[in-house]
């Protein structure tokens, strides 16, 4: 049976059932986009969802670690012969389980989420997420040169993901409760909450405003709080409170940040002329990384697996001025190939542990010509932290935050602010190039950056904005059955029409005004020329305004709308509701494109 032959006349699908309460009120209320205080309950359970997730990430892919390193991370402690070995190992078992997904199965990291929040409602397939998590370990077990972060944010973006999807909420809420899951891996992740609401917002969301912060910050708090619970409060790394000692290492603290920013584009556009080649072979692909990776992991064991161990030592300024140019040129291979041909990690660790070693080589050079009355070595890795993970993701807020939460130490925010600014500038306006993501997405095709119009419609449902003031009634009505449709005061009659394609759409008041003058006829010719018992009024023939609507779910966006307006050439929608739970699949509302013009016009 057609959508359209289950609509009749004897119910009036103008309004929500009359028991409207708990779920079914809470979906509609958060098809506003003011509906802060349900979406704040959401936030919260979202905020834990994504923090437990990413705690066992973090478990699953440290744990198995313990029984072949001497510490987490310290992959310096395995013989050369494994060092080589165990990253191939792990291409390999990675490269067959790719083999045996489809194409569309096997898109992990953080483009994908960006992915499917633009483009696909933000709604996050399980079986991807289920790859990242065991795919993500496998990676970083067998010391592949990313990070855990990209994988938390993916795992956290489908518990949000997850959530809505099993409260059946509308997609704007779905939006927002991604946007929550992000924040929160990040604040799990590296227990850096503010870093995680502000990546989430500049980075993933690509929005700030007042009700899309607020549910973001109690997540990354419950986030936050998850990991705290499990691995202590202290800080992810322990660095000296040292600081900035004269105005005259601003040059090199500049010449650094444009090192930084070059360095920065040139790992972007590796990874963007590397990217199509993720089309082919996985295990192909994997192998190659796996057989860069082992070769450079014999003689510079620092930059296998997340090289938290070797960043920490860069802030303490424990590593050589040689040492650190030798990490350098390493890591920047291993991570740009790893990444570029679609190993599934993070690159906002690498950026880190870049950032920190370019740093701890300016801070040699500084030493070196002007004396040893300069800042640390240690104060400059954590400068060059923030300037390499703003400069590579684009995100300058989301990095001064992270490392200052990272440090605790305010006094990086001087040099860190200018740092900052000089690499992106150097990033984005000399070499001409986006963020990562943005430009990952760019190269397989894919759109990572809507318009501000696209961005305002994204933020509300057709739920909270369609006109529910209209009857159903099939095409041909009796005049008493007209009058009592009139008596409901709709604003406008949906013709349901089961022999036809679609339904079509009546001005009520071109009915109430046919059945006026039919009225008046009647006084005027005293009832004798127009018999009371006429034949029944045809509403497709009868003078008036008329539509021909296509259907939408009530849970779409107003996005979605303008985009089903455009590619079904319909000049209205009528909204049904969903097929499972207690909305039926009754039409719920009428939608004109006048109506999503006002809104964003308001």
């Amino acid at each position: 049976m057609s959508q359209r032959s289950r609509l009749t006349s004897s119910k009036s699908p103008g309004n929500w059932p009359a028991r409207e309460r708990g779920l079914e009120k809470l979906r509609l209320q958060l098809a506003s986009q003011e509906a802060l205080a349900p979406l704040l309950a959401l936030a919260l359970l979202t905020g834990a969802c994504a923090g437990l997730v990413t705690v066992a990430f973090r478990l699953a892919s440290e744990w198995p670690t313990k029984f072949f390193l001497s510490a987490p991370g310290h992959f310096e402690s395995l013989a050369p012969m494994w060092r080589f070995a165990l990253p191939v190992f792990g291409a390999l078992v990675l490269g067959a389980v790719f083999e045996l997904l489809r194409p569309s199965r096997r898109a992990v990291g953080v483009a994908h989420v960006l992915d499917r929040l633009h483009n696909h409602q933000a709604q996050m397939p399980l079986s991807n997420a289920l790859l990242q998590f065991f795919a993500g370990a496998v990676t970083l077990i067998s010391g592949h040169s990313v990070g855990r972060e990209g994988p938390a944010v993916h795992l956290g973006a489908a518990s949000g993901s997850w959530v809505a999807g099993k409260l059946k909420l509308p997609n704007n809420s779905a939006r927002s409760l991604l946007g929550c899951g992000v924040a929160a891996a990040i604040a799990a992740s590296f227990n850096t909450p503010l870093a995680g609401v502000v990546f989430a917002m500049e980075v993933v969301m690509l929005e700030y405003s007042v009700v899309g912060f607020l549910p973001v910050m109690l997540a990354a708090v419950a986030g936050s709080a998850t990991t705290q619970l499990t691995f202590g409060s202290r800080p992810a790394f322990s660095a000296p409170a040292i600081h900035l000692n004269s105005l005259t290492e601003l040059p090199i603290l500049l010449l650094c940040a444009v090192v930084i920013g070059t360095l920065a584009a040139l790992f972007i556009r590796t990874q963007r002329k590397l990217t199509p080649l993720q089309r082919r072979s996985p295990i192909m692909r994997f192998l190659a990384v796996g057989l860069v990776t082992g070769t450079l992991g014999i003689w510079v064991p620092e930059i296998l697996g997340a090289g938290y161990d070797t960043l920490g030592l860069a802030m303490m300024g424990e590593i050589g001025f040689t040492a650190l140019i030798v990490i350098v040129a390493a890591k920047l291979v291993a991570t740009s190939v790893g990444s570029g041909l679609g190993i599934p990690g993070g690159v906002i660790g690498p950026s880190l542990f870049l950032g920190a070693c370019l740093g701890g080589i300016a801070g040699g050079l500084a030493n070196l010509w002007l004396g040893e009355f300069t800042a640390s070595p240690g104060f400059y890795a954590m400068v060059g932290m923030a300037a390499m993970m703003a400069a590579l993701l684009n995100a300058p807020l989301a990095a001064l935050l992270a490392i200052l939460e990272l440090t605790y130490n305010p006094n990086v925010l001087f040099a860190g602010m200018m740092m900052i600014v000089t690499a992106c500038l150097v990033c984005r306006q000399v070499f001409g190039t986006e963020g990562i993501f943005q430009e990952t997405l760019r190269a397989q095709d894919k759109s990572g950056t809507p318009s501000w119009r696209q961005q305002m419609l994204s933020r509300v449902g057709v739920a909270s904005v369609m006109e529910r003031r209209f009857v159903v009634a099939p095409r041909y009505v009796g005049e008493p059955e007209a009058r009592r449709l009139i008596e409901r005061h709709p604003l406008w009659i949906l013709i349901d029409l089961p022999d036809k394609p679609a339904p079509q759409i009546l001005r009520a008041a071109d009915l109430a005004t046919f059945l006026e003058r039919l009225r008046e006829n009647r006084v005027e010719f005293e009832q004798e020329a127009i018999p009371e018992d006429i034949e029944d009024i045809d509403l497709l023939k009868l003078p008036g305004e008329r539509h021909q609507p296509a259907a939408l779910n009530w849970r779409s966006t107003l996005l979605e709308a303008q985009q089903q307006l455009e590619s079904s050439g319909a000049d209205a929608l009528y909204i049904i509701r969903s097929q499972s739970g207690a909305l039926d699949n009754n039409a719920a509302g009428i939608i004109l494109p006048q109506d999503i013009d006002n809104f964003y016009r308001k």
